[in-house]
């Protein structure tokens, strides 16, 4: 029966064309030291790098519900302790996160990329980015029309970032939203962010994506959103009622006001820009006319719309703002 459901997943997910703490190292098999690729009968592939074994053990947990064909991708030359040492600027894995045309040399390829429809990406987080091989490894095939799903494996840094700079590497993919694992996850917590994956493309190909409109002082305004929890929440919200929220302006940057509930996070160091739509402490609304430097959870940001403009249309003082997803 598991293997019939997690084929109607792959047939969905198909038919629509992701700071790491080093810890629970383990040995290396020796027989999968020889075998980089565990073939099956799918279009998935899960392919992934692991230097501890904890974004290997989440590998293959997703390998497992999807019955895809786990890929590792290993280095050509291997990762030492003395090469993991963030603290030191002139380790292996210093100097690679910080010079962006290091592209390290991977030690095995596939000579059947062709044959995957869906491509789950795995990587640990290395100093808030992905390891450079994975640069490598997108940069090695064609991934055109081909979906992609990253997933990271962090104690606590969030898989936006990097994975917003991956997915600038391979332009022409369906790049998907993807998910932070720790090494407490659990195969029930894969199996859960596989079904949401599942459940969200199923709605995508019956209904338009939901857009978010700000009114204000008679305008009204299109945004464009990020796909992550924290939009997902408002959005959600915004489908039992309208949301008004009075708005106040702070530092000479913004207009901040209360939301009236709590919604997720997905904080990242970020400078913002006029026209940005914040999530402050995932109780406060946040809508940037100037710029700022802070750790935030972006929502998106308000499309067609000149700096001047917005200051104009936001006025001195308090406004009260309606957060609708009806443009009427």
């Amino acid at each position: 029966m598991k293997r019939i459901c997690m084929l109607a997943v792959i047939t969905l997910l198909i038919s629509g064309f992701t700071g790491c703490t080093q810890t629970d190292k383990k040995p290396k098999d020796e027989h999968k030291e020889q075998l980089t690729e565990k073939q099956t009968d799918t279009n998935v592939l899960v392919a992934y790098f692991s230097n501890t074994g904890t974004t290997e053990g989440i590998a293959e947990m997703i390998a497992d519900e999807t019955q895809g064909t786990l890929y590792e991708i290993q280095p050509e030359n291997s990762y030492t302790e003395e090469d993991l040492n963030y603290q030191d600027t002139d380790s292996r894995s210093s100097r690679e996160q910080a010079d962006s045309s290091i592209r390290p040399k991977i030690l095995k390829s596939i000579d059947h990329m062709e044959a995957f429809d869906v491509i789950f990406l795995g990587y640990p987080i290395w100093m808030g980015d992905a390891p450079k091989i994975i640069h490598t490894f997108l940069e090695s095939y064609d991934f055109s029309q081909k979906q992609i799903i990253p997933f990271c494996t962090s104690g606590s840094s969030d898989i936006t970032s990097s994975a917003e700079v991956l997915k600038a590497l391979v332009p022409n993919t369906k790049w998907l939203s993807g998910r932070r694992f720790s090494k407490e996850s659990s195969p029930q917590d894969v199996q859960k962010w596989i079904s949401a994956l599942t459940s969200t493309h199923s709605e995508d190909k019956t209904k338009a994506k939901a857009k978010l409109y700000l009114k204000i002082n008679n305008h009204v305004l299109e945004t464009d959103l990020i796909d992550h929890a924290s939009t997902q929440a408002l959005l959600a919200l915004l489908k039992e009622h309208d949301l008004t929220i009075s708005m106040r302006d702070f530092n000479g940057f913004e207009k901040v006001g209360e939301i009236g509930t709590t919604l997720p996070r997905t904080d990242e160091s970020l400078t913002t820009k006029a026209g940005d739509l914040i999530l402050y402490e995932g109780n406060q609304f946040i809508i940037y006319y100037d710029v700022n430097t802070w750790k935030l959870t972006k929502l998106g940001e308000i499309k067609n719309c000149s700096e001047n403009e917005l200051k104009s249309i936001l006025g001195k003082g308090e406004v009260n703002v309606t957060l609708s997803l009806s443009k009427n």
